[in-house]
């Protein structure tokens, strides 16, 4: 009984040193998914961001019989020096992360620090804590995690524009084939029956994202050699626009002979089986390169046996004592940036508490549509832009003026929530009305506009048309917000971080999009607008009348 409780003790005790090495760790993993999960629950380009934790873990376990196999081997080396100055660099650059990843969550460079300090610092660990040869064989598993995180803006906006307009101008020469008169605008087809846009026929850019994954996936699941991997990423490429271009083919042809709203019908089923196609292909080109590589080894098998017994048998060592974390210099390290986190997170929580103690919600408002206007018309929200938003409510309608003018008027609103800023500010006009094929001709200038003491900040464009121009006015209203902490472009990188110094943009969100058709003076549109919003704008309990 004694024995047994003494081989308890140290068990207990190595259970509870795992639990210190891995605590820090797997909250900066934690940190990191978090930020993420927004983005993967509402944008659909990237859903498939849910999978990759669940295909990063499986590669880790495909590797484990080869990692107790090199249980024995020094962890000491030349780089020790630069791996703990490494470990160093990435643990301090976490604070200014945090405090700017705090205020705005969306801003894709600081998800990609992140991402590297958290991917960074646990290859770090293992190096420090298990050697060069579990590092070699974690690395890619770990660093897979990298095709989860969203591209950069300034990375992933070229490549969508120009991978929709190609499988666009592909689709009107195939509809050409067919007999099926059809125009591109910018990335909107337009057949008979009514325009196919990017929401409805999509552009191709999603399975070139999930083909990336899915060719890496597949390259390092069967231990591809460099050459066949990096060939199994342009033929993920390949099989993706050809798939979606006849993907899109097919849409747009059902659109012509049988109406736009038939898309509908037949949009979901086409994007699952195409996704189906294209990754059972990439795993039967991955399985037949494997099998040529086998082949091409099969002359050095008896080589390569001796190799690999000689291996074995240098680094076969027992495992009882490697089952622990082989380093007390890294549980230094693991309590030291538990510390630390421990420290920035106090800091920021303690920052932001103290900057938004101050801010006051400002007045409640809504906005309501003109309805003794004989010609308003309030129009369904597609279900596609309600998941995207998820706004809490949201309305939009068209109308005539008496000067014969046509306005379009959109409202979306968020109760206080970290989701709130996130969404209010993803969707704006340069960005949405130019992936319809708009040309942005003039904006975004901020104009401060004062409605019954609601303090609106005004953003106008101008776009063309073949209608000729038309002005668009976009407000992102924030509670709590003043006046000076609007800025001409929100975009900006200087202005993302000015969240630290203005707060977080939690206590809720409204956007007002304005659309106005007929009016080519920039001015003489503004102030039509400001006299309008007079109309519509509701401040606390008035009604509309």
């Amino acid at each position: 009984m004694i024995d047994s409780k003494t081989d308890s003790k140290p068990a207990r005790m190595s259970i509870i040193r795992w639990m210190l090495l891995l605590l820090p760790f797997g909250y900066l993993w934690f940190r990191l998914i978090d930020n993420l999960r927004v983005e993967w629950s509402t944008d659909p380009e990237y859903a498939f961001g849910w999978v990759v934790p669940w295909l990063c873990l499986g590669l880790i376990l495909r590797k484990w019989r080869g990692l107790k196999e090199l249980n024995g081997q020094k962890s000491e080396g030349d780089d020790r020096f630069s791996i703990v100055f490494l470990f160093g660099l990435l643990a301090f650059l976490y604070l200014p992360t945090r405090l700017i990843e705090a205020a705005t969550p969306e801003w894709r460079p600081i998800q990609w620090l992140l991402g590297i300090e958290a991917i960074g610092l646990t290859l770090c660990a293992i190096r420090l804590g298990k050697g060069r040869g579990w590092l070699c064989q974690l690395a890619f598993p770990i660093a897979f995690f990298f095709v989860a995180i969203p591209w950069p803006s300034a990375v992933e906006q070229p490549i969508i524009q120009n991978l929709t307009r190609a499988s666009a101008a592909i689709v009107i020469e195939m509809l050409g084939w067919v007999d099926v008169p059809a125009m591109a605008h910018g990335n909107v087809i337009e057949v008979s029956t009514g325009m196919v846009g990017i929401d409805e026929a999509c552009s191709g850019i999603r399975s070139f994202q999930s083909s990336l994954m899915i060719s890496l996936f597949f390259g390092e699941f069967y231990s591809l050699s460099a050459a066949r991997r990096w060939l199994l990423v342009p033929l993920g490429f390949a099989f993706s626009m050809g798939f979606n271009v006849v993907r899109m083919f097919l849409l747009t042809l059902i659109a012509a002979k049988k109406g736009v709203p038939a898309i509908a019908q037949y949009h979901d089923p086409a994007g699952i089986t195409i996704a189906i196609i294209c990754t059972l292909a990439l795993w039967g080109i991955a399985w037949l390169f494997l099998k040529s590589q086998q082949r091409a080894r099969t002359v050095q098998k008896v080589k390569s046996d001796i190799l690999n017994s000689k291996h074995l048998i240098s680094v076969n060592q027992p495992l009882t004592s490697d089952l622990r974390p082989s380093s007390f210099r890294l549980s230094r390290f693991s309590l030291t940036l538990l510390a630390w986190l421990v420290v920035v997170e106090s800091g920021v929580w303690l920052w932001y508490y103290h900057l938004e103690s101050h801010i006051k919600p400002g007045p409640a408002w809504s906005l309501d549509f003109p309805k003794d206007n004989a010609t308003l018309k309030e129009l369904p929200i597609p279900a596609d832009t309600r998941y995207l938003l998820r706004y809490d409510e949201g309305k939009q309608a068209a109308w005539t003026e008496a000067d014969g003018t046509q306005w379009q008027a959109y409202y979306f609103s968020w109760l206080p929530g970290r989701v709130a800023g996130y969404l209010a500010k993803r969707h704006t006009p340069e960005i949405c009305l130019q992936a319809t094929g708009l040309k942005m001709i003039s904006g975004p200038k901020l104009t401060m506009v004062k409605i019954h003491g609601v303090e609106l900040p005004i953003r106008s464009y101008v776009f063309d048309t073949a209608d000729g121009p038309i002005q668009v006015f976009h407000c992102r209203w924030e509670a709590g917000a003043d006046e000076s902490d609007y800025v001409q472009n929100d975009s900006a990188r200087f202005n993302l971080v000015r969240g630290i110094w203005t707060g977080r943009g939690n206590k809720g969100q409204k956007v007002i999009e304005i659309i106005i058709s007929g009016m080519d003076d920039p001015v003489q549109a503004k102030a039509a607008l400001v006299r309008e919003l007079d109309r519509l704008i509701k401040v606390g309990n008035q009604k509309s009348s």
